[in-house]
């Protein structure tokens, strides 16, 4: 029988317990396991049966909240701290983005005056990153649940994440908005 050991397998395992999900989400993983070692092919193949299992049992709200929940990475992010440093000296949202760009973390910032956008120029998924092929949306509401934790850290607060476009929907860049909640 096939390991189902993949990082992505037990966050989403983890995320389907959250949300009462636990039955068929170890279904899913019994009917369509992944491995640490499975290549890029067999991670794409696998993120797309993913989405497909979601979206033929969940609504989109639903699943956001699910793939949200998976996000990978450290606590707070790649650059979380850092980026905490930039606003903690500086909270004036122009001064903060443009210290925060000059970082150069592989992303960038902008600010409209009430919203702030995260935006990647590639895809830095570990598990699909070196594929071209396009994925469905649901697949990248994940790094909606990782921006929410960096940026709820950086700010201190609540923030609504909004996902915008994404590469792996064929867009140029993956673009986060970020609002950050009242208290």
């Amino acid at each position: 029988m096939p390991k189902n050991d993949n990082p992505q397998v037990r966050r989403f395992l983890a995320s389907m317990e959250e949300h009462g999900e636990r039955e068929a989400g170890i279904r899913f993983s019994e009917e369509n396991p992944l491995s640490k070692s499975a290549n890029a092919d067999k991670k794409v193949k696998w993120a797309k049966e993913l989405c497909a299992f979601l979206n033929d049992h969940y609504d989109d709200e639903t699943i956001k909240a699910i793939r949200m929940d998976c996000a990978c990475g450290p606590k707070y992010g790649y650059g979380g701290s850092k980026l905490k440093a930039v606003y903690d000296r500086n909270r004036d949202p122009k001064t903060f983005v443009d210290q925060a760009n000059a970082l150069d973390l592989g992303f960038s910032l902008e600010y409209d005056g009430t919203a702030y956008y995260l935006i990647y120029p590639q895809c830095y998924c570990s598990c699909v990153s070196r594929t071209d092929e396009k994925l469905p949306k649901a697949w990248c509401y994940c790094t909606l649940g990782y921006s929410r934790r960096m940026f709820g850290y950086v700010f201190g607060k609540e923030v609504g994440t909004e996902l915008i476009s994404s590469v792996k929907q064929g867009d140029a860049v993956c673009r986060i908005k970020i609002t950050v909640q009242d208290a």
